[in-house]
């Protein structure tokens, strides 16, 4: 299927691994042109000359997450590279986890920062953009926390729960402009966060890191890990002209390991 992504300005936020790159590699495939920014743009020119070998566009800029006013110049950065932004994806990496009692008011107010006020800021930037262009795509990837509860994952949980908030309400707020808004929330995936994960189950429950991940595993229906591409095939698709009656959405890539509705 074509998405129709062809020459489509696009923003990939913490584009350097995990699925925001597998994201990003999804979009160029596509022949997107696409933005990939992250704080060490040294991790992100191999990305780019592997986008720019095939049908997409790639171009690398910096972005603090947790910086307040890099979101807006980031905006202003694509848009004039591109000339527009039709897609944004908004992704950060994950806070510390850990068990809800453990954790410090340091560790809250940087998880809220690197998580909830970088995708406030990175939407209402994208928003201004978008809305006289008369259309667009704001997709964040989120976590199946928003639907099952993790535990020892609160900061994300809740971060995350509230990102859900925001995409909602904007979903509603942004119809009227044709900007479509949905979330990913993928389950457990085959990326550098995931590895983290088992080693920290393993230290916690003295366990080898096999045995962690067979604890992971046997609770995916599908009894297996995700792949980031499985996540990145929606986000392409919710990113495209294609996707243009989904809006409010989240949509769980979790191998069947939610129960909830």
């Amino acid at each position: 299927m074509d998405l129709g992504l062809k020459n489509k300005g696009v923003l990939v936020t913490a584009a350097s691994r995990g699925l925001g790159r597998a994201s990003a590699l999804a979009l160029g495939a596509e022949g997107a042109r696409v933005a990939l920014a992250a704080r060490s743009v040294d991790t992100l020119h191999d990305l780019a000359e592997e986008i720019n070998a095939g049908p997409g566009e790639a171009i690398v800029l910096p972005f603090d997450l947790s910086a307040p006013d890099s979101s807006e110049r980031l905006v202003d950065d694509v848009t004039a590279a591109w000339g527009r932004l039709d897609a944004v994806v908004v992704n950060a990496p994950g806070p510390r986890s850990g068990p809800a009692h453990t954790l410090s008011d340091a560790d809250w107010s940087s998880a809220i920062d690197l998580v909830l006020m970088s995708a406030v800021r990175l939407s209402r930037a994208a928003a201004r953009v978008m809305i006289p262009q008369g259309e667009g795509r704001i997709t964040y990837i989120s976590t199946i926390g928003v639907r099952t509860v993790q535990p020892e994952m609160v900061l994300s949980n809740a971060t995350r729960l509230a990102i859900m908030g925001l995409a909602k309400t904007m979903s509603l707020e942004l119809a009227e402009h044709g900007i479509i808004v949905n979330q990913v929330a993928p389950g457990p995936i085959e990326t550098d966060r995931m590895d983290e994960l088992f080693a920290q189950t393993a230290e916690r429950a003295g366990i080898d890191l096999e045995a962690a991940r067979k604890l992971w595993t046997d609770e995916v229906p599908l009894r297996r890990m995700g792949r980031a591409e499985d996540v990145a095939a929606f986000v392409a698709y919710l990113s495209s002209p294609v996707c243009g009656f989904t809006t409010g959405a989240v949509i769980p890539v979790d191998g069947g390991k939610s129960r909830a509705y």
